[in-house]
């Protein structure tokens, strides 16, 4: 890839991450908070150089088996990302592992020269491809945790990502990169269902062709003031571009009224600096997310009637669309450009 196209891909916001450390805590339980129990380590991949990949895991209480939601931090973010919906989801039922993309993380937000120098570092070829590569590493390593053992159930594995992680997520499950062959090494047929937090439209790409290869169940979340300096969406808007381009499964967009880029990243909640708007989109963001795990990695039925009557159900909060051929016609949405 390109850097001015990976550059182009890079749609998180820095103030959205959390300090942390580059490198992982050793494994082992760190807390029990809720109904899970919080657990750090870390993987050497001997294939990549001996990169390491820090993960933060969250692991319910009781026997299992349950379904694994890997999930990938954005651009400057770390393993703490997002804890708020992770956390909730861990304690729903489902094995949570945050992994930290080293080389995008937060530890290039240490080296000085600020925002742009930083976002430079982590703007290149190598540093996106090896962020893609961390996912079926991680999945392998996750398959041979001895603590995992008879909990875990890898037939039934889910991605989620925020921003530059809602990119991964998009690559993991089938997006097409602009400048790299039509079919590469980063889709991983594991994941069966998938939930992008700020999504982009692809770059220097037909969105039809971008996306035309994902046959994965999605949830999509974005809002109304979801933009970031990075962005060259004109709006926020036109991060709905995956839902609406995306025809080979069932599809879910919720766009919440005034919600920003921060929310879905979970910023404002280690910081203690909450919007007057956070705590109910919070509990949104938390019920939909665990209500679409259930519905396509438990295979719920009531809670895949429930995504049939999102658009009526969130109607106070925002707007909702649904593109699913067993809830009827799609909600219509106006088109965005490229879709027109």
């Amino acid at each position: 890839m390109k850097p001015s196209l990976v550059l182009a891909a890079l749609v998180a916001i820095f103030p959205a991450a959390t300090p942390a450390a580059v490198s992982a805590q050793p494994a082992g339980p760190a807390a029990a908070t809720g109904g899970a129990e919080i657990r750090y380590g870390q993987w050497p991949d001997a294939a990549r150089s001996g990169r390491i990949v820090p993960y933060k895991l969250y692991l319910p209480r009781g026997d299992g088996p349950f379904p694994v939601v890997v999930h990938s931090h954005g651009l400057g973010g770390n393993r703490e990302a997002s804890s708020y919906i992770l956390q909730a989801v861990a304690d729903a039922g489902f094995i949570v592992v945050t992994l930290q993309h080293a080389g995008s993380d937060s530890g290039i937000l240490a080296r000085g020269g600020g925002i742009e120098a930083a976002g430079r570092t982590a703007m290149t070829a190598e540093a996106a491809q090896a962020r893609y590569g961390d996912l079926p590493f991680a999945l392998d390593q996750l398959a041979k945790e001895p603590a995992l053992k008879g909990k875990a159930d890898f037939d039934r594995v889910g991605m989620s990502g925020h921003s530059f992680g809602a990119l991964s997520t998009l690559t993991a499950v089938g997006q097409r990169l602009a400048s790299a062959p039509a079919e590469t090494r980063f889709q991983e047929p594991r994941i069966k269902a998938a939930i992008a937090y700020s999504p982009n439209k692809p770059r220097g790409d037909d969105p039809k062709a971008a996306f035309a290869r994902i046959r994965t169940p999605m949830l999509h979340f974005t809002g109304t003031e979801d933009a970031t300096p990075f962005d060259l969406e004109r709006t926020p808007f036109e991060r709905t571009t995956p839902y609406q381009a995306i025809s080979g499964a069932d599809q879910y967009l919720i766009v919440l009224d005034g919600a920003d880029h921060a929310l879905f990243g979970g910023r404002r909640v280690a910081t203690g600096q909450l919007k007057s708007i956070d705590p109910q989109q919070m509990e949104i963001v938390k019920a939909e997310t665990i209500r679409f795990w259930r519905a396509y990695l438990k295979g719920d039925a009531a809670a895949l009637a429930e995504l049939c009557a999102t658009p009526m159900r969130l109607d106070a909060a925002g707007d909702a669309y649904v593109k699913a051929v067993r809830c009827g016609p799609p909600t219509p949405i106006a088109p965005v450009d490229g879709l027109r």
